[in-house]
């Protein structure tokens, strides 16, 4: 009975940080989202960005994160790559979660 009361507390509090450790992650994109790019992109990340960008709800996941380590790399040069220049592989993949989250 201990060893199965035991294990069960052990999932639970698992279960517990990986839920807190993604609603963290969803929280800091979405701080990110405000500070670096709606002012350009939109609230809800739907406008063209210097009428060049495309709108970044219609791109998935994977091609936002693409996209925003080549522009912080300078392999893609544009008015938006300071925005990107100091972020970290993390803040990108936490960046296009909370966008592919946005209402489309």
């Amino acid at each position: 009975m201990t060893l199965r009361l035991s294990f069960s507390c052990l999932l639970f509090s698992c279960l517990a940080f990986v839920s807190l450790t993604s609603t963290h992650a969803q929280a800091d994109g979405k701080g990110l989202y405000r500070q670096r790019c709606s002012g350009c992109h939109g609230r809800l990340a739907d406008k063209k960005a210097m009428d060049q960008a495309p709108a970044l709800n219609t791109l998935s996941e994977d091609v936002m994160i693409e996209g925003l380590k080549a522009r912080r790399d300078g392999k893609i040069e544009g008015k938006g790559n300071r925005a990107k220049a100091n972020l970290t592989d993390e803040q990108i993949v936490e960046l296009a979660k909370f966008i592919n989250g946005l209402p489309k």
